[in-house]
């Protein structure tokens, strides 16, 4: 599975109560925007997105709206259906950095088990990936 090309959502989302009140609201469109919003986040450093008018302009035109109309969506998804949080002139999805900390959490295991591995069958490893370099 591409790292660059996968996070975790459930396959339910619609039916949860705030999800089903953006629907409501702004129609299986505002759905499709909220996911385009998510997989953004999903690719910015600390999935969190920044409150910049030129930030909102590149959304608008990938969401075919004006910017002030994707501003209103993303207020309503801040303050009516708490399906973001805006903090530190960024906004984010808690639920999107809960599952990518899950998710990095989980690889990083994995990378260390096999450093381990390596190391006790007596692969030679120039150094640890997990020690702080000088």
């Amino acid at each position: 599975m591409s790292e660059a090309g996968y996070f975790r959502h459930d396959m339910n989302a619609r039916n949860d109560p705030k999800i089903r009140a953006l629907i409501k609201k702004y129609k299986m469109e505002g759905y499709g925007r909220f996911w385009v919003i998510i997989e953004m986040m999903r690719e910015t450093t600390g999935y969190k997105i920044k409150e910049k008018r030129y930030i909102y302009e590149a959304l608008a035109e990938q969401m075919q709206c004006s910017a002030e109309e994707l501003k209103k969506f993303i207020k309503d998804c801040i303050e009516e259906f708490e399906l973001f949080t805006q903090e530190d002139g960024f906004f984010y999805s808690e639920s999107l950095i809960q599952r990518m900390t899950v998710l990095e959490n989980i690889r990083l295991s994995r990378q260390r088990g096999a450093y381990s591995m390596h190391e006790k069958a007596g692969h030679t490893i120039t150094k640890d990936p997990y020690k702080p370099q000088d």
